[in-house]
């Protein structure tokens, strides 16, 4: 992959991801992740595999969590291995029940597998 080719890449997977976050499938988000995927939130937990990846973002949903984006702001690789970092933003309820807006930073590192698909492998954000 090239590099404009790879931020393409990882700009159509983070819009099909706020897709599928903000449609609120937890199943089908955890189908973006590889089976041993680890997903790492600010809470310093460590979500790994399908089950728990689940889990977390049916918490995360039945939280009231929506309006998920991510801007990537960059994006390289090599091999079977592309890493990306960018800003993220979602909508919710703050701890005093008003609504807020929550936003850090973000980054992901896909792999391909072998029948030729790319999944996440890592997601960590602040």
């Amino acid at each position: 992959m090239g590099d404009v080719d790879m931020q393409k890449f990882v700009r159509d997977a983070c819009d099909r991801w706020n897709k599928t976050f903000n449609s609120g499938d937890a199943v089908a988000v955890a189908r973006f992740y590889t089976k041993d995927g680890k997903v790492l939130p600010h809470t310093h937990e460590v979500v790994k595999g399908t089950d728990a990846i689940t889990e977390f973002w049916s918490g995360m949903i039945a939280a009231g969590v929506r309006g998920h984006g991510i801007e990537v702001l960059d994006a390289q690789g090599s091999g079977d291995l592309v890493f990306s970092s960018g800003r993220w933003w979602a909508e919710g309820t703050s701890e005093d029940g008003k609504p807020t807006r929550f936003e850090g930073t973000i980054v992901t590192i896909f792999k391909r597998q072998v029948d030729g698909e790319w999944k996440m492998c890592l997601h960590t954000w602040n």
